[in-house]
């Protein structure tokens, strides 16, 4: 049986999925150093690009996300069962990771500890400030199939934070303030009996500063520099122009009533083409009209997290936002042009290849029959 517990739980847009991505390329070392990092041999079912322990919390935790239907919570119910089975069988320290346990609320935490059933279970989150974190997070909604614009998303936010602490921790749809509310969500998890949470500050670049930064919080020094680093970069994200020609793609494709299927490979052929150009156009940033908003909201996270046990991993400025240093432009008509261009082209692509194939097909199917 595992004697410690330490779970990484994001939040998103906090370079989570590169921590994922060092812990399942550096596996055996961690265990040599005496950490378990499980790497289930399924884990790229799906459309997962690394390993990590969600899908499986899905399983015993179910419709607490409200994104979870009954029917995927027994799907995973498996996946949750081997992932327990070896978190009991396995002596000394495991590390488990899903950001999406950032939004659940507290019975479900203690549903959590009941199950892992460890004396001493850690809390490690990887976070950013606000005014960085929404507008990518608004970007990711997009990649998603959504088509809100960015406006009416930080608005939607507005409303359900005005709706006060209350209603954050025991609404299930509040579940985005309860992830990046960093002072409830450390006293949440430390209130539930956690032994110890540590906030592990974003500090952008270079990315090996938030893998030694998350080494230091977990007490694992000796691997502050592992042996095998990732170069690619993970979950690149869109760029203003590139979200915007998304964004109306997608109102396209639901008004033509295309399925699931087929809307997420034109997103998939189109992000791929975007990110594979060397100029695409200004970052996504938080509107003018909303940065001091941002900034006051961050301020009174940082003020509740001040007031918490949590530990502060790294440097607390990384958290603050500054509207005064925000220097990006919103993007040019001739950025959108351009983007929706490459959006063409990577459709074309792909249908000039299938065309191939297919005149392929019949002339073998020809030869075959003569």
């Amino acid at each position: 049986m595992a004697a410690r517990i330490i779970l990484h739980i994001g939040v998103q847009k906090s370079g989570t999925t590169f921590l994922q991505q060092v812990l399942q390329a550096n596996a055996d070392a961690l265990v040599k150093a005496g950490v378990r990092y499980p790497v289930s041999p399924d884990w790229a079912r799906g459309k997962r690009t690394v390993a990590n322990h969600e899908w499986a919390s899905y399983g015993l935790l179910g419709a607490e996300f409200p994104w979870v239907s009954h029917d995927r919570a027994s799907e995973e119910a498996t996946s949750w069962q081997v992932l327990l089975d070896e978190v009991k069988r396995t002596p000394g320290t495991v590390l488990l990771s899903a950001e999406a346990l950032s939004v659940i609320r507290t019975p479900a935490i203690h549903r959590l500890f009941d199950a892992l059933g460890a004396d001493d279970i850690e809390v490690v989150v990887t976070a950013r400030s606000l005014g960085r974190a929404l507008p990518s997070l608004w970007q990711q909604h997009i990649r998603n199939g959504r088509t809100v614009s960015l406006e009416t998303y930080l608005t939607g936010l507005a409303n359900e934070r005005r709706k006060g602490r209350d209603h954050v921790e025991t609404d299930r749809s509040a579940h985005l303030w309860r992830a990046f509310d960093l002072g409830g969500l450390a006293r949440r998890w430390s209130d539930a009996g956690a032994t110890r949470v540590s906030i592990v500050t974003t500090p952008g670049k270079p990315p090996h500063l938030l893998w030694q930064r998350f080494a230091e919080a977990i007490d694992l020094l000796a691997l502050a520099e592992p042996p095998t680093m990732p170069t690619d970069r993970a979950h690149t994200g869109l760029t203003a122009p590139e979200t915007l020609v998304l964004s109306s793609m997608n109102a396209a494709i639901r008004q033509a009533s295309w399925s699931g299927r087929h809307a997420g490979w034109i997103r998939q052929a189109v992000t791929a083409r975007f990110q594979a150009r060397s100029q695409r156009g200004s970052k996504v940033a938080a509107p003018p009209e909303w940065r001091d908003r941002l900034a006051q909201w961050n301020e009174e996270d940082l003020a509740a997290l001040r007031d918490t046990p949590a530990r502060i991993v790294g440097d607390l400025e990384d958290l603050r936002y500054d509207p005064s240093a925000e220097t990006t432009a919103p993007p040019t008509h001739e950025e959108i042009a351009q983007a929706g261009a490459e959006a063409a082209l990577a459709l074309a692509t792909v249908a000039l290849q299938e065309t191939l194939i297919q005149r392929n097909i019949r002339r073998l199917r020809h030869r075959l029959t003569n």
